[in-house]
C-alpha cells in the first residue's frame, strides 16, 4: 500500500459520519476543493495562484474554490463546480470524501473545505485564464512540518484565535486560509 492509499484510506475513516463546526456568523459562504491526487505514491494537492486582477485574493495561491452560488445544491456541488471552472477538472473524477470545519476568514468569507480524491490518470488541468494565473500541484506532507514553516504570528477574528503560518514550495509561498485548510487535514491523519 503506497502512502496515498494509506491516506485516503485514513481520510475516508476519519471522514465517515464527522460532525462538523459550521461558521455561520454573518459571513459570505464559499467552498474550496482540496483535491488529493496520486503522485508516483504519494499523496499531492492541485493549487492555483489567483490573477493580478482578481476581484479577491489577487495573485494568492488557493485551494480551487470560490463562493457558494445560489444554483449550488450544496457547499460540495460549489466546491466541484469551481474545481471544474478553475482547472478543468470533470465531476466524474472527483471522490468526495467529505467536508472538514468551516474556515473563517478576515475578508468575510466561511469556507468550506471539501475533501476528495481525485482520479488524475490521463488528466490535464485547463486553467481558466481569467480566474488563474499558474497552478502547481505541492506534496501533502509539507503540512505536517509546522516546525519548517513560518510563523506569522497569532490572529483573531470575530473571537476566533489561530496561528497563522506560511509554507515553501518551490518559488510559491502558501499560507492564509489556504494553509489552514491543509493543516486541518494533515490533522485528521
Amino acid at each position: 500500500m503506497t502512502a496515498f492509499d494509506e491516506t485516503i484510506a485514513a481520510l475516508r475513516a476519519a471522514l465517515v459520519d464527522r460532525p462538523r463546526v459550521r461558521w455561520t456568523h454573518a459571513a459570505r459562504p464559499a467552498a474550496v476543493a482540496a483535491l488529493i491526487v496520486d503522485r508516483h505514491g504519494e499523496p499531492f494537492v492541485p493549487l492555483i495562484q489567483r490573477g493580478h486582477d482578481a476581484p479577491v485574493h489577487s495573485n494568492q495561491i488557493a485551494l480551487p474554490g470560490g463562493r457558494v452560488e445560489a444554483s449550488d445544491a450544496s457547499e460540495i456541488e460549489a466546491a466541484c463546480r469551481e474545481a471544474f471552472e478553475e482547472l478543468g477538472v470533470p465531476r466524474d473524477r472527483i471522490e468526495v470524501l467529505g467536508a472538514i470545519d468551516d474556515v473563517p476568514t478576515p475578508t468575510g468569507f466561511a469556507i468550506t473545505p471539501v475533501v476528495a480524491r481525485l482520479d488524475a490518470r490521463d488528466l490535464a488541468y485547463v486553467p481558466d485564464r481569467r480566474e488563474v494565473a499558474g497552478w502547481f500541484e505541492a506534496p501533502l506532507a509539507l503540512f505536517r512540518d509546522r516546525a519548517a514553516a513560518e510563523d506569522l504570528g497569532t490572529r483573531t477574528w470575530q473571537g476566533v484565535s489561530y496561528t497563522l503560518r506560511a509554507y515553501r514550495h518551490g518559488e510559491h509561498r502558501i499560507w492564509g486560509a489556504t494553509a489552514r485548510v491543509l493543516e486541518a487535514i494533515v490533522e485528521l491523519l
